[in-house]
């Protein structure tokens, strides 16, 4: 369940925090309010596409946090734990920040995450519902997924997806063995310049450039270091043309200096422990100058054997590359492929075999699929015409027809087609051809409810899926939210004051200009609305003026035939607002 929403300089949206509660929670508004941009929030926490146009004028960053409450047999869970975030008890909080610079951020329960945990994580925790899903509909391959989600057979879509790729890359390796002669000795005859290039290279480490590189920087330096090791051995030991005592005569003195002196005060006796220790210590430093500056090389031929060895490492990665260790294993696949070539037949043949045995497999779960399939889409078809005729659609015809692949694909060899007949007499049709617009808002809505008992998604978002309807078909379609949102959570979008009515959480969009100092800026706030406000909201969308009798009458009605249709209790909060509030102070409290 999605329980709270906050948004910040997102869109037209200053700041808003939103709470939602069980059962329908109903959005409503003026048109060109801001209702779309909290879906357009939503979206972005379940793993939308975020941009800079997002960003409110003025502003450096926008951001949305949701908190969801989990129950505890959600696969969320396991979601947030194959993705190593920290699967707190009950909540889930999301935090999506957009920034102008590009440097976006995802947060899940504290900790960052990349688009591709996010999307693991709410792929199971929203079912989005608009009039972008009606679209998408005309694609078989969403069709089949529905079908497939009512039946749940998302394991088993899963495990053909596996074997589909590996047929399809096993065919890949068949296919570069099955040329012809002309291009397989042409092929041959590559591999091995390439591989005899590489043998010639006779690459010692993946890190011998690297090593090459910090031997490079020592002999072409070698004049410099030497002179420093020399330099600093004259300090430590002293030279025959200095005039200044040597580190170490100096330190000397100094300890012995220090041992006269102990006699008089004990104390001393600690300084002598540190003299003698850098005396030691200053020695070492001498023998070890000593000993790197004679062995310094300032040898030309091994600084042109390594130019030369860099030189030829360079052009093996800009081949074979980037790295040494890619031109190693390029290397091992060229050995691989030329052993494959020369021994064409045999592996040919080896290759038709696997073939056979990876499509032999995929068409075995292919072949269950579709009897699983032909069954699950006849029930499918029953259950959909059943809702569609609590819809006003009680003489449609609806039907999930299942058709077959030339090949398999990724979900086997089934292909779907939604079709349907709206009114009696009419032949069937693509569902996407023939419906209209509220039509197919209510099919959507149908199927919806059908799949809503099926897997463990608790929320159901609709955004303005009563397109197209009115009248009594809208408090029909009303009634079939209150009806999903019995076991989900569902939120819906809507203009329609006959759906509005069924809410039992009733929140409104308003904006509004607000002045600060001399500039003007358009403000969204989403207010919750108790029981008079929401009265008043209904008369607004009925087309009513909010403090007429008559169409604050008229929303009462409404609202009583919304609580007497859901058999649920009451559609809006049983507690009154005393003492009644007038339309103008409602406005003014928004």
């Amino acid at each position: 369940m999605l329980k709270r929403l906050r948004i910040q300089n997102f869109a037209i949206i200053d700041e808003v925090a939103i709470e939602f509660g069980s059962g329908l929670n109903i959005i409503s508004g003026e048109t060109g309010a801001g209702k779309s941009i909290l879906m357009d929030a939503l979206a972005l926490i379940l793993g939308g596409r975020a941009s800079i146009d997002l960003i409110r004028t003025g502003a450096e960053e926008a951001s949305v946090e949701a908190l969801f409450e989990i129950p505890a047999d959600s696969e969320v869970h396991g979601a947030l734990e194959s993705q190593g975030l920290n699967a707190e008890d009950g909540d889930l909080i999301i935090r999506r920040i957009v920034h102008r610079s590009g440097k976006n951020r995802i947060y899940v329960n504290g900790g960052m995450a990349n688009m591709a945990a996010l999307q693991a994580v709410t792929g199971s925790l929203v079912d989005l519902c608009s009039q972008h899903d009606q679209q998408l509909l005309s694609r078989p391959e969403e069709q089949l997924f529905w079908v497939d989600r009512f039946g749940g057979l998302e394991a088993e879509r899963a495990d053909a997806r596996t074997l589909y790729l590996e047929w399809r890359e096993k065919r890949k390796a068949l296919d570069s063995l099955s040329t012809d002669s002309v291009q397989r000795a042409q092929r041959i005859d590559f591999l091995r310049f390439q591989i005899q290039e590489l043998e010639d290279a006779a690459l010692a480490s993946a890190t011998e450039d690297q090593e090459i590189e910090q031997e490079l920087k020592i002999l072409g330096n070698a004049e410099n270091l030497f002179a420093f090791a020399a330099e600093a051995e004259g300090v430590v030991f002293g030279t025959d043309s200095s005039d200044v005592p040597p580190m170490l005569d100096n330190i000397g003195a100094l300890l012995n200096r220090a041992k006269t002196m102990a006699a008089s005060d004990p104390k001393l006796n600690q300084a002598i422990e540190h003299l003698s220790s850098l005396k030691l210590h200053v020695d070492e430093l001498g023998f070890f100058l000593r000993s790197y500056a004679q062995g310094l090389t300032r040898d030309e031929s091994r600084l042109e054997e390594l130019n030369a060895r860099h030189a030829l490492l360079t052009k093996l990665k800009r081949k074979y590359g980037p790295s040494l260790a890619d031109v190693q294993t390029n290397f091992a696949s060229f050995q691989h492929e030329l052993a494959l070539l020369e021994n064409h037949d045999g592996s040919l043949s080896e290759a038709r075999d696997a073939v056979e045995r990876s499509l032999a497999s995929l068409m075995k779960l292919a072949g269950k699929l579709t009897q699983i399939r032909t069954r699950k889409a006849r029930e499918f078809s029953q259950a959909v015409v059943r809702e569609l005729g609590e819809l006003h659609m009680d003489r449609a015809r609806f039907q999930a027809t299942l058709l077959q692949l030339d090949e398999p694909n990724v979900s086997g060899v089934d292909s779907l087609r939604f079709e349907i007949a709206a009114n009696p007499g009419e032949p069937m049709g693509p569902m996407n051809k023939v419906a209209s617009g509220g039509e197919l808002s209510r099919i959507m809505l149908a199927m919806h409810n059908v799949v809503s008992s099926r897997g463990n998604v608790g929320v159901f978002l609709f955004d303005e899926v009563d397109t197209g309807i009115g009248g009594a078909t809208a408090v029909a379609v009303g009634a079939k939210l209150r009806k999903v949102a019995f076991h989900n959570q569902v939120i819906c979008i809507t203009h329609l004051p006959q759906v509005a009515a069924f809410g039992q959480n009733h929140l409104s969009v308003v904006k509004s200009v607000e002045k600060k100092g001399k500039d003007e800026r358009t403000v969204v706030r989403v207010v919750k609305l108790g029981a008079d406000e929401r009265e008043m909201e209904i008369a607004r969308m009925l087309g009513g003026l909010g403090n007429h009798k008559a169409a604050l009458a008229n929303a009462r009605a409404m609202l009583e035939m919304a609580e007497n249709k859901s058999g649920r209790g009451p559609a809006a909060p049983a507690k009154k607002s005393p003492p009644k509030t007038s339309r103008a102070e409602i406005a003014r409290k928004r």
